[in-house]
C-alpha cells in the first residue's frame, strides 16, 4: 500500500534487458535520417522515429531508477542504469548532425508544413528553439566534438561525488554528554536540528566541514575545472557571459539571474532581523551559521501520521476547485508513492513520471510536520505532470525547472494557509509559520547567495584569475557578510560551503531557479487568494502549457513577471510580515 507498484511497467529484470537490448540496436536508425531533412516526408519520418524512440527510452529510464532508488544497496540496478545513461550518450552523439541539418531549410517553410502535418506542428516550437539558437549551433563536426566533450567535462561531477561520498567515511563525533554521532554530508543537517547545545553542533559542524578543509585543494581544482569547462563551451558556442550562455538555450534573459542578485542584496534586512530574533530566543552570546536548523517550535513537536497528511493536503488544496483535488488523488493513489524510510532506499523526494504509468513520488515520512509539508509539495510536481500530459502532445509535455518548483512550493502556501486558518493548536500555527519563514531563507535568500557565489567565480575565472580554495573561501566569506551580516571570521571552515552544495558541481547555474520560481508561486498564491480576476485560470493553464514556450513567457502568463524586481521584493516584504506573525506566536 505504501510502497510503489512497477511490475506493470515490466515484469521483471529480464524483460528489461530485453526491451533495452531492442533499443540499443534500434539507436542506429537515426543516423539513416542524415541527408534526408530537407523534404516534408523526411522530417516527418524523423520527428515520429524521436517521438516513439525517446517513449521507450523514457520508461527503461524510469523502471531502472526507481527500481534503484528503492534500494541503492541492490547493485544490480545501479550496473543497468549505467548501461542505459551509455546508451542515452551515444545516442545523443549520433544526434549531433540533426540540429544543423534542420537550420538547412527556412523555418516559414516548417510553418508550412505544419499546416497540413500534425506531427510537424506538435514539434513547431522544438523547431523554433533550434532556430532561436541558430547563431551559436555549430557544424556537425564541431557540435559532435562538443557532444563528445561534454561527457568528459561531466567527469568533474563524477570526481567530486566519489571524493565526498563514495570515498567519505563516517566521522564519529563525541557530544558533550559523552555520547557518540556519527557524521556524513546525509546526516550533518538532522544532526544540526536535533542537538540542543551549541558546542554539540559545533562538533558536528567542524567534523563535517573540517573534511573538506583536508581536500581544499583537492575540491578547489575540481571546482576550477567545472568553471573552465563551463567558459570553454561559452567561447566554443559564440556567447561571451557564461551564466548567459547556459540560460539562453531555455531563453531566460540574464537580467532574470542578476534582478534576483541585486534585489535580495538590497533587501536583506528582513533576513538579519530574523537571525537576531533566533540569537534573543535561543540565548545565543554569538550565532553561528550552524545555529540555523534549530527550531523555535521543538523538533517533532507535532506529529503528521502519513493519512493524517494525506487527509490534510487534500482539504487544504480544496480550495482550487474539484478538479484540481481529483488530480492530486490520482498522483497518490495506491502504488505511485513510495512513503516510509528504509535502509538501502534513496534520500529525500522527488516526484518524476514513466510516460504512459502515470506519475510516481518518493517520500521518507518521518510522521512530522515537514514531511507533511513534503507531501505536499511533491503533490504539486506530480499535478503539474497531469495536467501538462493530458493537454500537450508529446513532444512539448516537459516543462523547465524554471517553472517546475512554482506548482510545488504553491501546494505549500495552500498547505501553510490551511494550518493558519483550521487549526486550534497554537504550537502547530507557530512551526507551520516557522516552517514558511524557514523556507523563504533556505529557498529564496541561501540559494541567491550561492548564485551570486557561482557568478563571481565564473568571472574571476573568465578574467583570469586562478580560483584556489582562499578565492572561493574570500567569495563566501564576503557574502556571507553582505547576505547574513554573519562574520565568517569566527568559524572559518564555514567559508568552504562551496564544497557542500553538490549542484555547483553537477549542475552549474541551477539554483537560481529555487528562488525565482519561490518568487513566482508567493505572487500567483497571493493573487488567487485575493481573487484577482484571471488569476486562478492563468495559472491553471501554465500547468497545462508543459513545454509549449519559453519559461520566463510561460511564468509571465500563469502571473508572475520575473522580469521585473517585483516579485522578488514580494518576497522579502513577505518575511517581514510572518517575522511579525512569529514574535506575536512566541510572545
Amino acid at each position: 500500500m505504501y510502497e510503489w507498484k512497477l511490475d506493470n511497467v515490466y515484469s521483471d529484470v529480464q524483460e528489461w534487458k530485453k526491451a533495452f537490448n531492442e533499443a540499443k540496436a534500434e539507436s542506429d536508425k537515426i543516423k539513416d535520417f542524415k541527408g534526408k531533412l530537407n523534404t516534408k516526408e523526411g522530417v516527418e519520418t524523423l520527428f515520429k522515429f524521436e517521438a516513439e524512440y525517446n517513449k521507450k527510452l523514457e520508461v527503461l529510464y524510469g523502471y531502472v531508477a526507481l527500481n534503484r532508488d528503492r534500494n541503492t544497496k541492490e547493485l544490480t540496478y545501479n550496473s543497468l542504469l549505467s548501461e542505459f545513461m551509455n546508451l542515452l550518450n551515444d545516442f545523443e552523439a549520433k544526434s549531433s548532425y540533426i540540429n544543423s541539418e534542420l537550420l538547412k531549410t527556412p523555418y516559414e517553410t516548417y510553418c508550412e508544413y505544419a499546416k497540413t502535418s500534425e506531427v510537424i506542428k506538435n514539434n513547431l516550437f522544438n523547431v523554433k528553439k533550434i532556430f532561436d539558437l541558430e547563431a551559436h549551433i555549430l557544424p556537425e563536426e564541431q557540435e559532435k566534438i562538443i557532444a563528445d566533450y561534454n561527457l568528459t567535462a561531466s567527469g568533474y561531477a563524477d570526481l567530486y561525488d566519489s571524493l565526498m561520498y563514495q570515498d567519505y567515511v563516517i566521522i564519529p563525533v563525541t557530544l558533550t554528554d559523552g555520547t557518540t554521532v556519527e557524521v556524513s554530508p546525509n546526516t550533518y543537517s538532522s544532526f544540526l536540528g536535533k542537538l540542543d547545545k551549541q558546542e554539540d553542533r559545533k562538533r558536528v559542524f567542524e567534523a563535517l566541514f573540517g573534511y573538506y578543509e583536508k581536500h581544499k585543494n583537492t575540491l578547489a581544482n575540481i571546482y576550477n575545472g567545472v568553471v573552465n569547462a563551463d567558459i570553454a563551451y561559452m567561447k566554443a558556442k559564440g556567447y561571451t557571459n557564461p551564466v548567459e550562455a547556459m540560460l539562453d538555450n531555455k531563453k531566460i534573459p540574464l537580467e532574470v539571474y542578476t534582478s534576483l542578485i541585486n534585489t535580495v542584496r538590497e533587501n536583506t534586512a528582513p533576513l538579519k532581523r530574523f537571525i537576531e530574533i533566533r540569537k534573543k530566543y535561543f540565548g545565543l552570546e554569538e550565532y553561528h551559521t550552524y545555529d540555523r536548523i534549530q527550531t523555535i517550535a521543538g523538533e517533532g513537536s507535532v506529529k503528521y501520521t502519513y493519512d493524517e497528511a494525506y487527509k490534510q493536503v487534500l482539504e487544504a488544496l480544496k480550495p482550487m476547485g474539484s478538479d484540481f483535488v481529483k488530480h492530486a488523488k490520482e498522483t497518490l493513489e495506491d502504488g505511485r508513492v513510495d512513503v516510509f524510510p528504509r535502509d538501502g532506499k534513496q534520500g529525500g523526494a522527488y516526484s518524476t513520471q514513466i510516460y504512459g504509468y502515470g506519475t510516481y513520488i518518493l517520500l521518507n515520512h518521518t510522521d512530522d510536520l515537514e514531511s507533511a509539508f513534503t507531501l505536499a509539495h511533491e503533490c504539486g510536481h506530480s499535478i503539474h505532470t497531469l495536467y501538462s500530459n493530458e493537454n500537450q502532445p508529446y513532444e512539448t509535455k516537459d516543462y523547465e525547472l524554471f517553472v517546475a518548483e512554482i506548482p510545488s512550493t504553491f501546494n505549500e502556501h495552500l498547505f501553510l494557509d490551511y494550518i493558519l486558518h483550521t487549526s486550534k493548536d497554537k504550537n502547530v500555527k507557530l512551526q507551520a509559520v516557522e516552517k514558511q519563514i524557514m523556507n523563504i531563507v533556505s529557498t529564496f535568500y541561501r540559494q541567491t547567495l550561492f548564485a551570486d557565489f557561482e557568478y563571481q567565480a565564473h568571472m574571476k575565472a573568465l578574467n583570469g584569475e586562478a580560483l584556489t580554495y582562499d578565492v572561493l573561501d574570500n567569495i563566501m566569506a564576503d557574502l556571507y557578510k553582505t547576505y547574513y551580516g554573519i562574520d565568517l571570521d569566527t568559524e572559518p571552515l564555514k567559508k568552504m560551503v562551496w564544497a557542500y552544495i553538490p549542484h555547483m558541481y553537477g549542475t552549474p547555474f541551477y539554483v537560481y531557479q529555487y528562488a525565482t520560481c519561490f518568487s513566482a508561486s508567493s505572487k500567483i498564491f497571493n493573487d488567487i487568494k485575493n481573487n484577482v480576476p484571471g488569476a486562478f485560470d492563468n495559472y491553471i493553464n501554465m500547468l497545462k502549457s508543459g513545454g509549449a514556450d519559453y519559461p520566463v513567457n510561460l511564468v509571465k502568463n500563469g502571473g508572475a513577471d520575473l522580469t521585473t524586481p517585483a516579485p522578488f521584493k514580494a518576497v522579502c516584504d513577505s518575511l517581514n510580515s510572518l517575522l511579525d506573525e512569529l514574535e506575536e506566536l512566541i510572545k
